[in-house]
């Protein structure tokens, strides 16, 4: 199951997940979105969780965020339990998620190389004050506005999303389509032949009838074959009766 989402900026209702076992600061917080929804006239839905462990079961459960606030270091944490940067590598790897806003809420600068893979989407310094959340998110909404589309998807019964402008080609196995970033490879039992025709992905080109590929990431393309930017100079071949079609649509731009 998939689908192709377009964002207005603020016109639509985001959701915002606080993680923190500070109780005083999840209070902060929340009064911070309260003011700043009622001020600036935006629409959000927040949640509040204590630990790793319970907001990933929301995800289990099929439910996602747009935002996530996470701190990163929880008191009662031992072996067993996550961490912030643990939690952030399940989400963006075995859970596939690519389209949430992971924003590390915290005093330990020290774990700002760990995360790094993770691909924060910011950091906020304890303490926090009111202006700095207004920045956050201001800029959080111009930033969607000029992303504007994603891409749906469920995989193992939870709900996904990826920007479109993230993802360099779609590739089909079988019954799986495999969806290709610079980053990431992401799976999803669905047909190739169901995107073609979707406006939203008019940047992406069929050059096979296993690949459907995104033109902003071509670096250059003979008549046989597209090879990409950014993933390791990923060669793909050009169906023979695809060379004319390909080879017309990419001299255009």
């Amino acid at each position: 199951m998939f689908g192709i989402m377009a964002y207005k900026g603020g016109d639509r209702m985001i959701r915002v997940a606080i993680c923190d076992d500070d109780k005083h600061m999840q209070e902060s917080l929340s009064k911070y979105l309260l003011d700043y929804s009622i001020q600036c006239d935006r629409e959000i839905d927040h949640s509040e969780f204590d630990t790793c462990e319970e907001l990933m079961d929301e995800y289990l459960k099929g439910n996602s965020f747009d935002v996530i606030l996470l701190d990163i270091e929880f008191k009662n944490n031992d072996e067993k339990q996550m961490n912030g940067i643990e939690l952030g590598k399940r989400l963006r790897g075995l859970y596939a998620n690519d389209n949430t806003a992971i924003v590390y809420v915290t005093s330990y600068g020290e774990y700002a190389i760990d995360s790094i893979k993770i691909r924060p989407y910011d950091y906020i310094k304890k303490p926090i004050t009111y202006r700095r959340i207004v920045d956050f998110f201001e800029t959080y909404y111009l930033d969607q506005a000029k992303r504007k589309k994603v891409f749906e998807y469920t995989a193992h019964k939870v709900k996904n999303s990826i920007i479109v402008s993230n993802i360099c080609y779609f590739e089909s196995q079988g019954r799986t389509i495999v969806i290709h970033t610079i980053t990431n490879q992401y799976t999803f039992y669905g047909k190739l032949s169901n995107l073609l025709d979707n406006e939203s992905l008019s940047d992406f080109i069929s050059i096979h009838k296993s690949y459907l590929v995104n033109k902003n990431y071509i670096e250059r393309f003979t008549s046989h074959s597209v090879v990409l930017i950014g993933i390791d100079r990923v060669e793909l071949p050009i169906s023979p009766n695809k060379k004319m079609e390909v080879s017309e649509q990419l001299l255009k731009e």
